[in-house]
């Protein structure tokens, strides 16, 4: 793993549950320091669902990852000064869904006073489903982003949330329509750094920064609805197809809005046609 993508813990098997622990601050990983929402470091959800995918290949490393189901971000995982939290990340494979693993990420703190039950917070959980990876051939039409707007306008939208390099994913986008989004992002340090680097390993998973660089078109398109910051919410359903070599152009679109509440759909291909990736039901919440 690079020192930007999340790390697994050390693993015990708790019955039929592989538990991975470990301690994370901003000490032990230091791109939170590049994702801070209102002056405070925050896990970012698409690395949520990057640990969701280790733990899935942990428990069944005879399969690839080939999508998500029913994610939730229930609560952010906040990191204030050099304080620690105590990370577990639960997996269980499904027994009555073949190739579907069940993950649940939460943080455990000592109790506040002598008697009191420890803190618990669940931060995020949802399946991931295992298999074999689809072949994928040229079916999206390759554009052309000569001309497009940096990207770089988007990470400043939301005044709140701060970006650093970590997290510097985004190269042009295009807003086609109020509900529409077009956008070309590689990996953070690109030419330099690929996706790829970040998976290796026989249980690795998919690199949070390409799960991040594509949810953050759909989260881009969300602030650019009421150019406020939004929270993410949850994710209905998503599949993944191989890991792209370089830059992935990626497309999202509005599907619903209601009160506060918004509905994305996000598409990703690579500059040859091939799919990526796709997540429906990508829904966010403006922050109160």
């Amino acid at each position: 793993m690079t020192s930007n993508e999340p790390q697994l813990g050390d693993l015990s098997m708790d019955g039929d549950v592989w538990r991975f622990e470990r301690s994370v601050s901003v000490t032990s990983d230091p791109y939170l320091l590049d994702h801070v929402v209102q002056g405070i470091p925050v896990f970012p959800a698409a690395y949520h669902m990057a640990l969701m995918t280790q733990a899935a290949r942990r428990a069944m490393p005879q399969m690839a990852v080939v999508g998500f189901r029913g994610v939730q971000f229930v609560q952010p995982a906040r990191f204030r000064g050099h304080q620690a939290l105590h990370f577990r990340v639960d997996a269980q494979i499904h027994p009555a869904a073949p190739g579907a693993v069940a993950v649940c990420i939460s943080s455990h703190m000592p109790p506040p006073r002598s008697g009191f039950p420890p803190i618990v917070r669940i931060h995020a959980r949802g399946e991931v489903l295992m298999g074999i990876v689809p072949e994928t051939t040229a079916r999206f039409r390759v554009l052309d982003f000569s001309g497009a707007a940096p990207y770089a306008d988007l990470y400043r939208l939301p005044r709140v949330i701060h970006h650093g390099p970590a997290f510097l994913a985004g190269l042009h986008y295009r807003q086609p329509a109020t509900d529409q989004l077009l956008a070309l992002v590689a990996a953070p340090g690109w030419p330099e750094a690929e996706w790829r680097a970040a998976s290796t390993g026989a249980a690795s998973g998919v690199p949070a920064s390409l799960l991040n660089a594509i949810l953050h078109v759909g989260f881009s398109l969300a602030c650019l609805h009421r150019g406020q910051t939004v929270l993410p919410l949850m994710v209905e359903s998503g599949q993944l197809h191989e890991i792209p070599e370089g830059p992935v152009q990626v497309f999202a679109r509005r599907t619903a809005c209601a009160d506060e509440r918004q509905a994305i759909h996000v598409a990703a291909w690579d500059t040859h046609g091939r799919h990526v990736a796709v997540f429906r039901g990508f829904m966010l919440q403006a922050l109160p």
